[in-house]
């Protein structure tokens, strides 16, 4: 056991690392007025390249392994997750309930829901959910790594939402560590299966998603810090964007065409993907859009190249998912987010001059750079039914927050999608101050420095636990 104070850092897969540790937590934290030790557990210590980039001799790496819940934990967590979703908190929260009814994944939500109200209450409500479940249930290789550190702090990528951390946040619960969660994404609060779990303390992007914790998932409010989002402070520093003409050579592109680029996401959310690309093919090369054009693809961490095969060799048209392969993470992640990575979607995303998507952080993001975006809300050759379709994304209540400012363009079928690009190649001026309004709500901060306030709350906590005062940078405010 160490005499420094230690701190255990999770990081699930390859997406963590780029949110939490090249953001330059670990860093940060060493350099913190607590001189402690961190335990950095990641299934990527498997990685020889992630070692040796975060070796260090008061770094102790040790391996996360896979979780699923099964057993009685399984069991309790099914009847927690019915009474939250027969709850409707959110519109996203109703339409996953249908979703999970016309797919099959989840039955007798209303049984399950009726069985917890009369056998398990405080799982129904929204302060003791996780109660129950954290009293019945114990990890023993979890309790055995709090055994040998004795952590004085528990930072997760998530407020339990990654199956892999559950043993880390139910054991800090059950031996009364303090826990802090990086939220990563801007719907967990609002668009989950699961509700988020109570944690010490939960940092945040902005405003909208502080108030989403406190009225839905029980914080108070100064249990909630805003940070900004640290993967995006690349974004705004100067020296990340290179010019056009460079880019382009390193892609592959033809300075003298437009980019249109078309992100992709996980195939289970949207698998007509090799539709939009024979679509965008066919109006690039009928010259639908009235000048020279190109394609790029761009293909999600969880999507797969292969899919794309069958359009190799087509002229103008460039397909790449620009990530480094690591070890397969407990939730099937197999790429590792580097900072050359977010450098790479920052001038994608700068150099393009549309892009295409559908109902994702890319909107955000191209936003920033104040590139048009068209979103994609119509499927393949044959409409599915809505509950499976791409139509119902324009009402989860995260990607209202897009659509409600006027900042994408929407396009309902492939010929208003053909159309909503001609008219951003002509004017990308069309949406500006939608985009800007959404770049302040989502960012809340644009001074590159979320990463700084991330790592001074999470040392701020330590420094609480340990009873030593604590320097809060100016970066922190809010």
């Amino acid at each position: 056991m160490s005499a420094n104070p230690v701190v255990f850092v999770s990081v699930p897969h390859g997406g963590a690392a780029g949110n939490v540790l090249r953001t330059g937590l670990i860093g940060r934290l060493l350099e913190s007025d607590v001189r402690c030790d961190i335990v950095l557990l990641s299934p990527l210590v498997g990685d020889p390249a992630f070692v040796r980039e975060f070796t260090h001799p008061r770094v102790t790496l040790a391996d996360l392994p896979p979780h699923r819940p099964g057993g009685l934990e399984g069991r309790l967590m099914a009847l927690m997750q019915a009474a939250y979703l027969e709850s409707g908190v959110t519109e996203s929260v109703r339409i996953r309930r249908q979703e999970a009814i016309a797919n099959k994944t989840v039955r007798w939500i209303r049984a399950k829901r009726w069985l917890a109200t009369v056998m398990a209450p405080s799982m129904v409500r929204t302060p003791t959910r996780y109660q129950l479940i954290d009293r019945l249930v114990s990890h023993p290789w979890a309790d055995e790594l709090f055994e040998r550190y004795r952590p004085a702090l528990v930072v997760t990528s998530s407020p339990g939402l990654i199956f892999s951390e559950l043993p880390l946040l139910r054991t800090a619960v059950r031996r009364r560590v303090r826990s802090v969660a990086v939220d990563p994404s801007w719907d967990n609060f609002t668009n989950k299966l699961l509700p988020v779990r109570r944690v010490s303390r939960v940092i945040v992007w902005n405003q909208l998603m502080k108030q989403q914790a406190v009225d839905l998932h029980g914080y108070r409010p100064e249990e909630v810090r805003i940070s900004g989002a640290p993967q995006w402070d690349l974004y705004f520093r100067d020296g990340t964007i290179t010019p056009r003409d460079a880019f382009f050579r390193q892609i592959g592109a033809d300075p003298s065409r437009k980019l249109i680029t078309l992100t992709t996401s996980p195939r289970e959310l949207y698998p007509h993907f090799s539709h939009l690309v024979r679509t965008l093919v066919a109006a690039m090369e009928s010259g639908k859009w009235g000048r020279p054009a190109q394609l790029l693809v761009r293909v999600h961490p969880r999507d797969e190249l292969d899919a794309y095969a069958g359009f190799r060799g087509v002229p103008h048209l460039i397909i790449e998912k620009p990530f480094r392969a690591t070890v397969r993470a407990g939730d099937g992640l197999a790429v590792d987010v580097t900072a050359d990575t977010q450098r790479h979607l920052a001038n994608t995303l700068c150099h393009s001059d549309v892009v295409v998507q559908v109902a994702s952080t890319i909107a955000i993001e191209a936003a920033i750079f104040d590139t048009p975006v068209v979103n994609v809300a119509f499927d393949g050759e044959t409409p599915a039914e809505w509950v499976q379709s791409a139509r119902r994304y324009l009402r989860f209540t995260h990607f209202v927050n897009i659509t409600r400012h006027g900042a994408v363009s929407t396009a309902d079928t492939p010929p208003q999608m053909v159309d909503a690009i001609a008219r951003y190649l002509s004017d990308p001026s069309l949406d500006r101050e939608g985009r800007a309004r959404v770049v302040a709500e989502q960012c809340e901060f644009l001074d590159g420095r979320a990463a700084e306030r991330v790592a001074a709350f999470v040392a701020e906590e330590l420094a609480d636990v340990c009873g030593v005062p604590a320097r809060v940078p100016a970066a922190v405010g809010e």
